[in-house]
């Protein structure tokens, strides 16, 4: 008798915001104070259970799930101010995907994508989600090679085909922190009716391949966070284990030169055996760079969607302000509109704490490559892991939303995904072209070309690109021995016998501007009329025989001309290159200056995005650094590091002991002792 009256209570609560102003002054905690009221009014000594969530960063409330009866005796409690209904909207969590043009409908191999496999590297996996079973599978694809050893009571099925962990103190794969569940949901989770986080935004959930497999690697710990050696580990078991492309949405603190950088080098291993690696630009910005730069790796950076789930304060005045904490009273006619979804119209647009260009290592690969959904993405969630940053929070949950590139990420790993189920055969480096050259364009604010890459993800014209830039490993080997890499280092990096030739041979390779890279990047010097040109090589990838016809975008400060201006095709496969001239006058020091190139055939459009900067852009605010020469031979380079950022430039004159003007200030070399050198800024820096 007792269940049925649950039953029925629980049948009766709908979602109510309490409102109760602003943050008391002296010790306070919101949460348990919140539970505390909701013991109250329930009689029920495990509240959690109907506890939403607590507001308790600008204002004081909750939301919770509660009986008309409740809402009443609420009211009546002190420090209420008010008790509503929330106006939630429904939005299907399906949005992400379908913002992107990507519906469910839209034309698939099935066939194929249930023989794609996805390595997840992240915080491993909970097998038991609904995201993850295998109703309807086949038998695991005959080119898997792996296993599952995810420790105590995993289990493995025809989804989730494999599994491992790297960490002594947490023998499991399976996630108890939430991230990995999330990403490799977004990427393949299967679709799942009535998904929602409490009760909130309710809908259908699905993966960009929900088809596809999925073999999860653990790597992390709340301790330790993700170790580089467990990390380098997973990516010699994944590419062994036969996966056929990899996310991670895992980042360094600082950018690294590659030699040294766990992910660069675990990545170009797997480039050499044609596994793309997509990884997250990193949620430091927009002021500080991200960390994902090597040329072999598909970053991404995060934008929003045109509809959003929040929490704001709507007063009586009709203005919503943001962040702001709210002084209420049960007379200043305020309201919560709680997890209500409103259309944005402005969408997308990159999210503020997506991480930002350029690239520091190698100017002229633009980084981040392109950007996708990641701002309030609904997925799948580890039932272990609190749903919120609060500790405390006990709430188990099988859904959650989540903001931050790492969501990014695995939406550009489904789209590769995607793309490989029609073109097996292509190379990490067409996919990777193919998904850059037709994004859409994107608008932004001052200097937004470091932030958004490409343009926003467009999957489905990407399987059908055109024309795709193409790269192999010894190409990248190439640009590394050019960019001042010598032997010694390139090998740390591809693990191999790869041969850097010797200094005075090294005019003779392609320069890192001609690097057949599907979007043109170059600095040139502040203060003088330059010009600059730069080579490319497209593949044929669409029709046999075809003609392409250049158009250019062209800006006030350059010109630009392209020779030749057409391009023809008599069979697949075929290669054509081409030149692109850009002429201008004199450039301002942090000036930036974007247009683009498109290659059209009537039927195909190959977008490549063209950014010139003006010397330095990123600004120096440290009074003392130390920097680390890196030896290069084309150029000087350093790297310093102060106050926790990462620092790289480079001089236009050899190494010398007057001012060198970096990133607006300048520094003057005060010592140099072996390989360290030690500067200071002048003028206030």
């Amino acid at each position: 008798m007792k269940s049925l009256v649950s039953s029925a209570d629980d049948a009766d609560r709908n979602l109510h915001i309490v409102y109760m102003g602003s943050l008391p002054k002296h010790n306070y905690s919101p949460t348990s104070h919140h539970l505390s009221m909701l013991q109250q009014i329930t009689n029920d000594n495990d509240a959690t259970n109907h506890m939403v969530r607590s507001y308790y960063k600008s204002f004081n409330g909750f939301a919770a799930m509660i009986t008309n009866q409740e809402r009443e005796k609420l009211k009546k409690m002190e420090g209420v101010v008010s008790v509503f209904p929330s106006k939630s909207l429904k939005p299907q969590t399906t949005r992400s995907w379908d913002f992107m043009g990507f519906k469910e409908s839209i034309q698939r191999n099935k066939t194929a994508e249930s023989d794609v496999i996805i390595g997840v590297i992240d915080t491993g996996i909970w097998p038991e989600s609904e995201s993850f079973n295998d109703h309807g599978f086949g038998p695991i694809p005959k080119k898997w090679k792996g296993a599952c050893k995810g420790g105590k009571n995993f289990r493995c099925n025809n989804k989730i085909i494999g599994a491992r962990y790297y960490l002594k103190d947490q023998p499991s794969a399976r996630d108890i922190i939430g991230h990995g569940t999330h990403t490799a949901s977004v990427a393949a989770g299967n679709k799942v009716v009535g998904a929602s986080f409490n009760g909130i935004a309710e809908g259908v959930a699905r993966g960009g391949v929900p088809s596809a497999r999925i073999a999860a690697y653990n790597v992390c710990n709340e301790e330790q966070g993700c170790r580089p050696d467990a990390i380098l580990a997973a990516f010699d078991d994944a590419i062994a284990d036969g996966v056929d492309l990899i996310t991670i949405s895992i980042g360094q603190p600082a950018q690294m030169t590659f030699d040294k950088d766990t992910i660069a080098i675990g990545s170009f291993h797997a480039m050499k055996k044609g596994i793309l690696t997509i990884n997250s630009t990193g949620n430091d910005g927009p002021n500080n760079a991200t960390s994902s730069v090597s040329p072999w790796l598909f970053t991404v950076a995060a934008t929003t969607m045109d509809r959003r789930n929040i929490d704001n304060v709507l007063l009586g005045n009709g203005l919503m302000p943001s962040g702001k904490s709210i002084n209420g009273s049960a007379s200043n006619s305020a309201e919560i509109l709680s997890s209500a979804g409103f259309i944005n119209n402005s969408a997308p647009i990159v999210a503020e704490f997506s991480s930002v260009g350029p690239n520091m290592q190698i100017r002229e690969i633009m980084k981040p490559d392109v950007s996708a959904p990641g701002v309030e993405i609904l997925a799948a969630y580890s039932p272990l892991a609190p749903p919120s940053p609060d500790k405390r929070d006990e709430r188990s949950v099988k859904y959650n939303i989540l903001s931050g590139t790492s969501m990014a990420c695995p939406h550009v790993a489904g789209a590769a995904a995607y793309v490989k189920t029609f073109h097996p055969d292509w190379s990490p480096a067409a996919i990777k072209s193919s998904l850059m050259t037709t994004a859409k364009p994107m608008n932004g604010s001052e200097l937004a070309e470091f932030s958004y890459g490409s343009g926003f993800l467009d999957p489905v014209r990407a399987i059908n690109p055109g024309l795709v830039f193409d790269a192999s490993k010894k190409d990248y080997v190439n640009l590394l021995c050019r960019i001042g890499y010598d032997t010694m280092e390139v090998r740390k990096i591809s693990g191999d016998k790869s041969v850097c030739p010797s200094s005075s041979s090294h005019h003779h390779l392609p320069m890192a501007k001609d690097f057949n890279y599907p979007a043109i990047a170059a600095e040139i010097e502040p203060n003088k009329p330059f010009r600059i040109n730069f080579t490319r090589t497209v593949t044929n990838v669409g029709f046999a025989n075809s003609t392409y016809k250049a158009y250019i975008q062209q800006h006030s400060g350059i010109n630009i001309t392209v020779v030749p201006n057409i391009l023809e095709f008599k069979s697949l496969k075929e290669k054509q290159s081409f030149v692109v001239h850009v002429d201008g006058g004199k450039f301002s020091d942090n000036s930036v200056v974007s247009s683009s190139l498109l290659w059209s055939d009537g039927t195909h459009s190959v977008d490549i995005f063209l950014t010139i900067q003006g010397f330095l852009v990123l600004f120096a605010y440290a009074t003392l650094a130390t920097c680390q020469f890196l030896s290069f031979v084309s150029m000087q380079g350093y790297m310093a590091s102060t106050q926790g950022m990462l620092f790289i430039w480079k001089m236009v004159r050899p190494l010398h002991n007057g001012p060198i003007k970096v990133w607006g200030k300048f520094l003057t070399l005060v010592t140099l002792t072996e390989n360290i050198c030690h500067v200071h800024c002048l003028g206030g820096g």
